[in-house]
């Protein structure tokens, strides 16, 4: 399975990166998607400002994790709490291994016409909550360009993108990072967004981690997807979760 979506996500980006070690940096974030272990508090994994309306999104009760039994995220459909603390687990670790900036990851909502970016995960400098996908915030923020184009993105040096006019407004960090999580149709349900605070950040170590890591998280992307989409489906109020 990881040699075979290794390869599709390669050719579909064009890269030539040596798809062994890709495959090995899937089953590096797999095996701690399956066996990291921690009890996080709800104030940590979700923010304090979308605490209700994300554990609502995501059909998450209070019940308090450590009388819940343990499952496997990876196959699990219907346990939304435990796939979003190993995504937590997982993210945290490869942000900690490589120093990042910020590290953040987007699940796609769909309203109708419109689309949606709806944060999961934040370590390091705040990014943001929820926000649409329109050309506007495409200029604003590379993960909502990917969002929209389905391509990954790597920046070396933020500022020659500004004084081009390729992105605009305040940026994070001096490198980014920006990689769709796609489903086995090939599909965005998502992005992780990485930045480093210092310009050419991103070696092929790194970028062959944050691709595995891409590729690994796929089974809870989907599901959490289908979850989101499914509340937003029934009407839920966003406008309270929205900031500007």
């Amino acid at each position: 399975m990881s040699r075979k979506a290794v390869c599709e996500y390669l050719n579909t980006q064009g890269l030539t990166l040596p798809a062994e070690e890709v495959e090995m940096a899937v089953l590096a974030a797999q095996t701690v998607l399956h066996m990291a272990q921690a009890e996080i508090d709800h104030s940590v994994l979700f923010h304090q400002d979308d605490q209700t309306n994300l554990t609502q999104k995501l059909g998450i009760n209070e019940q308090p994790s450590a009388a819940r039994d343990k499952v496997d995220c990876l196959t699990a459909t219907d346990d939304s709490l435990s796939m979003m603390r190993q995504l937590f687990l997982a993210i945290d670790s490869w942000y900690s291994r490589h120093r990042n900036l910020s590290v953040g990851l987007y699940l796609m909502e769909k309203h109708e016409t419109d689309h949606y970016l709806l944060r999961l995960v934040n370590r390091g400098e705040i990014l943001p909550t929820y926000i649409h996908c329109d050309e506007q915030q495409m200029q604003l923020n590379l993960f909502v360009r990917t969002a929209f184009t389905g391509w990954l993105y790597l920046i070396e040096d933020i500022n020659e993108w500004l004084q081009d006019g390729s992105l605009t407004g305040t940026q994070t960090g001096l490198s980014q990072l920006s990689l769709p999580v796609n489903d086995d149709e090939g599909r965005v349900i998502g992005v992780i967004f990485v930045s480093h605070e210092t310009i050419e950040a991103f070696n092929t170590t790194q970028l062959i981690d944050w691709i595995g890591m891409a590729i690994a998280i796929e089974p809870l992307m989907v599901n959490l997807h289908a979850v989101v989409n499914a509340a937003a489906t029934r009407g839920i109020n966003d406008d309270s979760y929205r900031i500007q």
